[in-house]
């Protein structure tokens, strides 16, 4: 497996094939003498605009700071011992509702989508 191409991006799922974020960034622990392992598949805003360069990432932190959601849940680690397949998309054996992120989605089901109009189709 090419680890960048084959992770980085893709979209994950839980055990219901719910979706629960793409996958932004990929944790490896290093050791003395030891190849590097992967030690978890990292999913947020804050990963992905660290990914994009500097500028985007200050201007991700400034909005969370101007908004009050500073100490909210910035990165969400997925355990790597928790992924179960890599394909078209990654697998992992939790449910997107005891996540962070799953908490989030519902929360801005609740309080944002479906106050659009045509939210809730």
């Amino acid at each position: 497996m090419l680890l960048i191409r084959d992770v980085l991006d893709k979209q994950m799922v839980d055990k219901e094939q719910n979706r629960i974020g793409k996958a932004d960034g990929i944790v490896l622990n290093l050791s003395d003498g030891d190849p590097p392992k992967v030690a978890s598949i990292e999913m947020g805003s804050l990963t992905l605009s660290r990914r994009l360069g500097r500028w985007p990432h200050r201007w991700m932190l400034w909005i969370r700071r101007a908004t009050g959601a500073e100490g909210s849940a910035e990165v969400f680690r997925m355990p790597w011992a928790k992924v179960r397949d890599v394909g078209v998309d990654i697998e992992v054996d939790v449910d997107r509702r005891a996540t962070p992120l799953g908490r989030c989605q519902e929360w801005l089901k609740e309080h944002v989508i479906k106050r659009i109009p045509g939210g809730q189709s």
